[in-house]
């Protein structure tokens, strides 16, 4: 069973995901992500031939029961994560548990994972997975509200970090100098954009909608849910509007969730033998931000992740063998996480089945073409 197929299991009664099938498109949709994984794997593979294979297995082994510090620290960014979703549904609407929520991250992190369309994907899958609970409209603003406040402080955390490497490490070279640049630059006009979207309720996709059915080139089934994306955006911005409070509240628990990643490099640093300062765990973390977001199209940015990391500590002065060991390392606790996420999917997809066939008067569906 696909991704899409698992996706397709639990949005198939949601009014927003109804669009009909083209399996054309779907193959080769595939097809590309199966050749960009592809391509990504085989730079890992390079990465780790240059390096050496005996260099990397050596150095990950020094960490022994130590990667459990790692996971351990790694579901913590989860469970942060899951509680801003949680307190992002309006409470006479939560009708909702902590844990249901924690699940349905895991499942969407998973989907994340795997496919290149992972930030689409990921994100309706959450929504999805509390639709029995609370209406779409309502989890898919909470996911939504979520993400806006985790890439705010992305954005300020990727500036800071550019900024701290140039006063702490400096930026020699001309590569370094101008990647920094154009890091500063980015964050600044992504802040930017974010700030005058929230503070002046831009409502960028109904604008988009409006501009797309002037033209007559608005798809009919798209055209039949403008409302419905009206009533997200809605419950999106009410959360600025009407609870400023819990808005800078959901703002601060983003930025602890960097913590816990800046904290994950600090200690998985210690345990590969090495005592960084915390300014060098935050410039890690900062610059790995950086390639996920460049290279997100990557199925899990494989390849690209630990070739990046090996980079950045090597300019910051470790060796690239250690960059790449502490990216497979994190890579690890990732996938441990992601492994739950998938069983969630797997056991919600399975009792669903199982439901629909206990119905009375439901027939098995025939395998035949």
């Amino acid at each position: 069973m696909t991704n899409e197929e698992l996706l397709a299991s639990e949005t198939e009664h949601i009014p927003f995901e109804e669009a009909d099938s083209k399996p054309a498109i779907k193959g080769k949709l595939i097809l590309i992500q199966g050749i960009v994984f592809a391509a990504g794997l085989a730079l890992l593979v390079f990465v780790l031939y240059k390096i050496g294979f005996g260099v990397i297995t050596e150095t990950i082994s020094q960490i022994g029961w130590g990667f459990l510090i790692i996971v351990g620290t790694n579901f913590s960014r989860h469970l942060i994560r899951a509680l801003c979703i949680y307190l992002a549904i309006p409470k006479e609407h939560r009708n909702v548990r902590y844990h249901n929520v924690l699940a349905a991250r895991l499942a969407g992190e998973a989907m994340n994972l795997m496919t290149f369309a992972g930030p689409v994907l990921g994100e309706a899958t959450k929504a999805a997975m509390l639709k029995n609970r609370v209406s779409f409209a309502r989890s898919a603003a909470a996911v939504i509200v979520d993400d806006i406040m985790y890439y705010v402080s992305v954005a300020l955390m990727m500036l800071s970090g550019v900024l701290l490497m140039a006063l702490t490490v400096g930026a020699n070279g001309k590569v370094i100098r101008y990647t920094l640049i154009g890091v500063g630059i980015g964050a600044t006009v992504m802040l930017v954009g974010m700030f005058l979207v929230v503070k002046f309720n831009a409502r960028p996709l109904s604008f988009v909608l409006e501009r797309l059915d002037k033209r007559g080139w608005l798809p009919g089934f798209v055209a039949m849910r403008r409302e419905y994306i009206h009533e997200i955006e809605t419950n999106v911005y009410s959360v600025y509007n009407e609870r400023p409070t819990l808005f800078y509240s959901l703002l601060g628990l983003g930025f602890l969730a960097h913590v816990t990643s800046v904290l994950e490099v600090f200690l998985g640093l210690n345990l590969l033998g090495y005592t960084p300062t915390f300014s060098h765990a935050y410039i890690i973390e900062s610059l790995t931000k950086v390639i996920n977001a460049a290279f997100s199209f990557i199925p899990g940015v494989v390849g690209v992740y630990e070739g990046g990391n090996g980079i950045i500590l090597k300019a910051l002065g470790y060796t690239t063998a250690i960059g790449v060991a502490l990216a497979l390392i994190r890579r690890g606790a990732i996938l441990f996480w992601a492994g739950f996420g998938f069983a969630i999917l797997l056991w919600r997809t399975v009792d669903r089945g199982a439901k629909s066939l206990a119905k009375p008067g439901t027939e098995p569906v025939s395998e035949e073409a």
